[in-house]
């Protein structure tokens, strides 16, 4: 069978491109450093590598959305820190205000101390963060929450928000200002006590503990002095509930509570313990200083002023209580972004080795294949060179 001699040469260029094509390959792979730039280089490695991205990419979306929530959340405990300093200073007073050489002018002097700290409780409530977003008006954020008055006004809801820091993680990001600065615990949290502001001896309550939870029965009970050194306790219903004796330091019990007081009473001097409710940061600071503004010129005003007082300190307490509350479940959220944080650093490190693996060139072997490929190349186009111009004739 006869071969002519284009046949030979036809074969020679083909080798010779295929060789050419898998140097250009190879110089393609040396200078990006990817050994796998499209699907058609590694099918099985690229749609590998493409999960593996996506994974990285989701995971950097988690990143930016555990930013935003850090942000907001370091903000609000930035303002539940300055709440909370500025309510201990309000009880600082309270405190001195209990003393007996405190003279009218002195307690004018708290009041305009305690009118600029709720000035700033206001401020502190109505806190933004960098992007004019209000931080505690719940889902309203363009709104600003809280406005002053008696009683306050509260604009925003009691609507929540959550990030998605990881594939199986929330956080949530927000506190409405609500459940902060609205909805706090008066009293001891089970009950209160108010004197009447018509009592005219000299007795006030210290104290109020519950003693038997299990025998409490929320309702609005009043404790009446029948006379300087005996007491009764009746129900809403005018159900008697419990009596007894009574002298200066004693305590009362009724209904699973009980009640400390000082001082003398006289007949018909009357204390109403009822049941807690809810009441704002705002109004327990107003109403200290409506406590600071009391006459304390007599007996019966210094007791009723007394009285009143530790009601303040009571609700004080509550107030201190529950921001620093609040601000302990902030940082518990902190800390729960911190470490996803850390596990997120950690899976895409491993997802971006194992990506490099798949796509990045290995140089020392693709360096070694380049020369063998030159080398070869080189080698087929001097034979070819020498095969082009044979002919028969050249060996008759």
């Amino acid at each position: 069978m006869r071969v002519a001699s284009n046949v030979y040469q036809m074969q020679w260029l083909a080798s010779i491109q295929r060789k050419q094509a898998e140097l250009a390959a190879i110089q393609q792979q040396t200078s990006t450093g990817k050994r796998v730039s499209t699907a058609a280089d590694d099918p099985a490695g690229a749609a590998q590598a493409l999960l593996l991205q996506q994974g990285l990419d989701r995971l950097a979306n988690y990143k930016s959305n555990a930013d935003t929530a850090s942000r907001r959340l370091s903000l609000e405990e930035v303002a539940l820190s300055q709440g909370s300093d500025a309510l201990d200073r309000v009880r600082e007073l309270a405190i001195q205000a209990a003393n007996a050489t405190q003279t009218q002018e002195s307690r004018s002097a708290m009041m305009a101390e305690v009118r600029e700290l709720l000035t700033s409780l206001y401020d502190t409530a109505n806190a933004q963060d960098g992007q004019g977003n209000y931080l505690f008006a719940g889902g309203q954020v363009q709104s600003r929450p809280f406005v002053p008055g008696t009683p306050v006004q509260y604009n925003g809801d009691s609507g929540v928000r959550f990030q998605r820091i990881g594939d199986t993680r929330t956080v949530q990001e927000n506190d409405p200002g609500s459940a902060v600065f609205m909805q706090v615990p008066a009293g001891n949290g089970t009950c209160t006590v108010t004197a009447n502001s018509a009592n005219q001896g000299t007795a006030y309550w210290s104290s109020a503990t519950v003693s038997n939870a299990s025998a409490w029965i929320p309702d609005t009970y009043t404790v009446t002095f029948t006379a300087a050194d005996s007491w009764e306790a009746r129900s809403s219903g005018g159900a008697l509930v419990g009596s007894g004796s009574y002298s200066s330091g004693q305590g009362i019990g009724f209904a699973g509570v009980s009640v400390g007081f000082e001082g003398a009473p006289v007949a018909g001097d009357r204390f109403v313990v009822d049941q807690s409710g809810f009441q704002s940061v705002f109004k327990t600071v107003q109403d200290f200083l409506a406590t600071l503004a009391v006459d304390t010129g007599s007996p019966a005003g210094r007791a009723n002023f007394q009285s009143r007082l530790n009601d303040n300190l009571q609700n004080l307490d509550q107030a201190l209580q529950h921001l620093g509350n609040v601000r302990s479940q902030v940082g518990a959220r902190l800390a729960t972004i911190d470490r996803q944080q850390d596990s997120n650093a950690d899976m895409s490190l491993d997802m971006a080795q194992s990506i490099s693996v798949i796509r990045d060139l290995d140089y020392a072997s693709a360096i070694s294949r380049l020369e063998q490929q030159l080398n070869s190349l080189e080698a087929a186009q001097k034979a070819y060179t020498r095969t082009r111009s044979l002919s028969l004739f050249d060996v008759l």
